[in-house]
């Protein structure tokens, strides 16, 4: 991203329907938690006793509000990229894409990647976790459909991805109101219980929680891995910020998501107490038998949309991702002609959904998930942070008593990071290795692909075709094609590297060059008459900027009718000449940069290449390049 995204875009117009509809998008996957985190929590604590039962909602609370509340609606998401969120949108106004730096920016390069990597871990896990959760409802109604719960996880799962074709605007408008009916559910189930007992209140005090943790050392860490399972999702706050907008967001979250979860969540607790004990925490205990068809329907529908939060953020991250130069390119489209940041990334869906799919064969429960969720999130929570008090450092005005303020902030971020951090850290032998598998497999896919894209600009460094040296020797005596031919450059190139290697290799020019940049605006389409514009660079040499909009098929050769007819060309004769290099592999490749680099070979061939969006006819394509060995 450029530098020039560094001034933070506005938040998008506030309407009720845009604040529905990021409730039908960014919280999901918080709002879907009480289905599981009090019942989780509470068991970690050894029982349902009071002291228990006030600690864990102390707990569940203060995170909430810490967390989720303070961290992400207050601070973080007051930070933007051109509108964007998430931990790659922090690198880029940090400017860690660039490839040259100081030890520290590579540093926080390593940071960010990992950070990313581990919420593409969490992509896997989560929306698994969430419909398991709430299709083992059915269990309740009726103990012979047990069986049926991962076939029936498997037909929502594989509908879930394969919506995403149709848009994340489509899927908010009927999701949003999907999520209000849940959020009113969930208040509604919670607050007979707490107007019946509403000596729960006491645990808004955090003294219940902090005595739980003194007086049971032994289970304390596994108790706050638990209640990070309330706050799990919180991080979508971020990465959907352009989607939505701050302002939309932090409304939905101050007005309707927050209370309706601290009131079940407090219902639960209630009628615990109520119940002296008896009860293990079940969230389907706060209704009545004959409403649970209802409730376990509606439930499975709002762990749809937890998954739908993830997949949101999935696609934001990937395509920045992209951008920035970390991941190999890959196809990436826009979905709506009034948000920009709407995108759809096939490639990516389908290997996330395939290894989702698998997940929920493998374990089968969502017990058996428990203990793979939340780590790669508390990870991913501890690196937006460290990149978050650096951007805020980096940009602090020099007065002392400022900067003081910002270490205080600091250091308080972090503890509270480290300190779930730790708490989920035993998970990683119970079931937390496979989200950091996962991750580690796209971390090394990462720094693969930005090690082998560093050794490629140098060995093409020396090569770069100057513009005013190509137009010299374009004008010397040399064999000449009469076809015409369109060359097509990278934007903010100034010469393409086609055109010299075909003079050093064949010394061939052709009679008519037409060197074509394609540029795409920020907006959703571009009106024919401001779409071209041709700069004469020398004779039989012109300049071709094209823009066309993020929604816009480019359809190249029709685009440039216009001008084939104007300077007299018949487009049938032309030949579209793409660069192509071609990387090799090291002939020593048993260090790891020799390895990483052998990796990288890979995935260039298989990346998906830019040109393949331009619509140029097979039969008249010449990719021009060398092979060149890393």
């Amino acid at each position: 991203m450029s530098s020039a995204a560094k001034t933070p875009s506005p938040s998008l117009s506030v309407r009720p329907a845009l604040v529905i509809a990021a409730l039908g998008v960014v919280f999901g996957d918080i709002g879907t938690s009480p289905l599981y985190a009090f019942r989780v929590a509470l068991g970690a604590a050894g029982g349902s006793d009071a002291a228990s039962v006030f600690g864990v909602l102390s707990l569940v609370f203060w995170s909430l509000i810490l967390v989720v509340s303070v961290k992400y609606v207050a601070l973080i998401l007051r930070v933007d990229n051109g509108g964007e969120g998430g931990i790659l949108a922090l690198a880029a106004l940090l400017e860690l894409h660039r490839r040259s730096g100081t030890r520290s920016k590579r540093l926080l390069a390593f940071v960010a990647m990992a950070g990313a990597a581990l919420l593409f871990g969490d992509a896997v896990i989560t929306p698994a976790i969430s419909v398991l959760s709430a299709v083992e409802g059915v269990a309740d109604i009726d103990p012979e459909l047990k069986g049926a719960t991962v076939p029936i996880a498997t037909v929502i799962l594989a509908t879930l991805f394969v919506a995403q074709r149709f848009g994340v605007g489509r899927i908010g408008a009927v999701f949003g109101p999907v999520m209000l009916a849940w959020f009113a559910l969930l208040a509604l189930a919670g607050l007979p219980a707490i107007l019946d007992h509403p000596g729960v209140l006491a645990a808004l005090l955090p003294h219940h929680g902090l005595t739980l943790m003194f007086e049971r050392p032994f289970v304390a860490s596994a108790v706050l891995g638990a209640v990070f399972l309330a706050v799990t999702g919180g991080e979508a706050l971020y990465a959907d910020l352009g989607q939505f907008g701050r302002r939309a967001i932090a409304r939905a979250w101050l007005l309707v998501a927050l209370p309706a979860l601290l009131i079940n969540y407090f219902g639960q607790g209630a009628l615990i107490l109520a119940s002296g004990g008896s009860l293990d925490g079940s969230f389907y205990a706060l209704f009545p038998g004959w409403l649970l068809p209802v409730v376990v329907a509606l439930a499975t529908a709002a762990t749809v949309i937890a998954s739908q939060a993830v997949l949101t953020g999935l696609a934001s991250l990937g395509s920045q991702a992209v951008r920035l130069g970390l991941l190999p390119p890959t196809r990436i489209l826009h979905q709506s002609p009034d948000n920009p940041h709407e995108l759809y990334l096939p490639a990516v869906n389908l290997m996330v959904g395939i290894a989702t799919i698998a997940v929920v064969w493998l374990y089968g429960s969502s017990d058996a998930l428990a203990d793979a969720y939340g780590i790669a999130v508390a990870g991913a929570m501890v690196t937006t942070t460290i990149l978050y008090v650096t951007y805020r450092l980096k940009h602090a005005r020099r007065a002392r008593s400022r900067v003081l303020r910002l270490y205080a902030l600091a250091t308080g971020l972090l503890l509270l990071d480290a300190v779930f951090v730790l708490a989920n850290a035993d998970k990683i032998l119970s079931g937390g290795a496979l989200p950091i598998g996962l991750s580690a497999l796209v971390m090394l896919i990462a720094i693969a692909w930005r090690t082998g894209q560093e050794r490629m600009s140098e060995l093409q460094s020396s090569g770069t075709a100057n513009s005013t040296e190509l137009l010299r020797r374009l004008g010397a005596k040399s064999p000449t094609c009469e076809r015409p031919a369109v060359f097509l450059m990278r934007p903010g190139s100034y010469a393409p590297r086609a055109c010299a290697q075909l003079l050093d290799l064949a010394g061939l020019k052709f009679r008519t060059s037409l060197l074509v940049t394609v540029w795409t605006a920020s907006t959703p389409r571009v009106k024919p008459e401001t779409r071209l514009s041709i700069t004469q660079m020398s004779e039989g040499i012109s300049r071709i900027d094209l823009r066309v909009g993020y929604m816009q098929t480019v359809n190249l050769p029709a685009l440039l009718g216009e001008t084939f007819a104007k300077l007299g060309i018949d487009a049938d004769d032309v030949t579209y000449i793409v660069n192509l290099e071609r990387p090799i592999a090291p002939r020593i490749s048993a260090s790891p940069r020799g390895l990483l680099l052998a990796l990288y070979t890979i995935l260039a061939r298989l990346a998906w290449r830019g040109a393949d969006k331009f619509s140029l006819p097979p039969t008249r394509v010449l990719e021009v390049g060398m092979p060149r060995r890393l």
